[in-house]
Parts: structure tokens; C-alpha cells; sequence
């Protein structure tokens, strides 16, 4: 059986708890596991900071339906971890229906004793 190192852990905690929280948002545990500093960026170049990105998870604008994550992968330095993986979701944003399939980078910084988002960035999967 493979060991994840102790740090490595935390991350994956942190990271689910983020996939948690797009499906079922919950604004205390959003602002615990969010960097103030966040740039949130997506697949189309669009950069929110913290409480955009939590106005929009709460108010609709973004509606998670289901979250797939495959592939991820976690490097980690110090007080600096990056995550990668496939996302595979279902939307309902502003009552539209949509599916999407992304690369995601996660950039979390340590922060005392806490993995904090710091960095994200998606980018569309182009058939080859």
C-alpha cells in the first residue's frame, strides 16, 4: 500500500474540502480554506479575488452539480504545495445545464498551520 506523506495529506484534505464547498458552499469554511490574497482564474482568462469568487459560489452565478477530479497529482516545498488534476463537472450556472471538462493547477501556501488556495488556474482540454 502506497504512504502519502503526513503534508501531503492536509493538502488532499484541503482540496476536498474546496470540492466540498463548490458543490455545497458554505462561506465560513470557504473563508478558513481561501487565501485573502486569491486569484481564482479561469479557462477563458476571467481573474476573480476571494469574495468574487465566493459572491458567485453562493449567489448562483456558479452552480456545481456534480465534481469529478482525476489524475491529481501534488508536489510539495516548504510552505508551498501545487496540485493538479482533471476536473470533469456538471453546471447549473444561472439555471443553465452544462458540462465541463478542464486541467486545473491549485497553488496552496501554508499559512501558520493551515493549507490556504492561494493560486488557481483552469485551462480547456482540446481533443489532439
Amino acid at each position: 500500500m502506497l504512504t502519502i506523506p503526513l503534508m501531503a495529506q492536509s493538502i488532499e484534505t484541503q482540496v476536498d474540502i474546496l470540492r466540498q464547498n463548490m458543490l455545497n458552499p458554505n462561506i465560513s469554511a470557504l473563508n478558513l480554506i481561501l487565501s485573502p490574497d486569491l486569484v481564482y482564474g479561469h479557462s477563458n482568462g476571467h481573474l476573480e479575488d476571494k469574495a468574487t469568487f465566493i459572491d458567485n459560489l453562493t449567489n448562483g452565478n456558479y452552480d456545481f452539480t456534480e465534481i469529478i477530479w482525476t489524475d491529481q497529482s501534488i508536489k510539495l516545498s516548504k510552505h508551498i504545495a501545487v496540485v493538479r488534476h482533471t476536473l470533469k463537472a456538471k453546471t447549473n450556472d444561472k439555471g443553465i445545464p452544462a458540462e465541463i471538462n478542464l486541467k486545473i493547477l491549485l497553488v496552496w501556501k501554508k499559512e501558520g498551520k493551515t493549507w490556504q488556495l492561494w493560486e488557481r488556474q483552469s485551462a480547456k482540454i482540446v481533443p489532439h
